[in-house]
């Protein structure tokens, strides 16, 4: 909805603007004098609007995005330990590419949904040691290791409501 928002502001603007060129154009032709400054104001305001909606408006849609959360309500999680946050941030980086996995707002379908699969940690923990297909598949062995790994399975693990 917000998108559609956005992108219907834009176009009426873009409405706007073609209106108001054509109907300055109109009024030099007929022989009436315009004065610079109404054009200034119209530079000035597109600018300011391009500015507030161009540049403000994004940045303003990634201030609400709070990543860093220590809680992820569609998960069940009320808490992140230290080590689960630094493995979501892990997880973000590499796995959410691949895989499913609504804690992480991934939605990826190359390997498994690990929301429907639900792992133990001692199961993501083979799998990023070991990967796929004996290292040879689509998840290559070794993608993380030592506290790396751990945090990562421990954030899966976690997500998917495992102990």
């Amino acid at each position: 909805m917000a998108v559609l928002l956005f992108v219907l502001f834009w176009i009426i603007l873009a409405i706007a603007l073609v209106v108001i060129g054509i109907s300055a154009g109109r009024r030099r032709k007929a022989g009436v004098q315009t004065r610079r400054g109404g054009r200034a104001y119209w530079y000035v305001s597109f600018g300011l609007v391009l500015v507030v909606f161009g540049v403000g408006l994004p940045v303003a849609a990634s201030l609400g995005d709070d990543n860093s959360a220590k809680e992820v309500p569609q998960a069940g999680i009320t808490k992140l330990t230290a080590s689960q946050e630094h493995g979501r941030q892990l997880f973000a980086q590499t796995c959410k590419l691949c895989h499913t996995l609504e804690a992480a707002h991934a939605v990826a379908q190359v390997g498994p949904n690990l929301d429907q699969l639900r792992p133990t940690q001692a199961l993501v923990l083979d799998a990023i040691h070991n990967g796929r297909a004996r290292g040879n598949g689509a998840m290559a062995a070794n993608l993380y290791t030592g506290q790396d790994a751990h945090d990562v399975a421990s954030f899966v693990a976690a997500a998917v409501g495992q102990k």
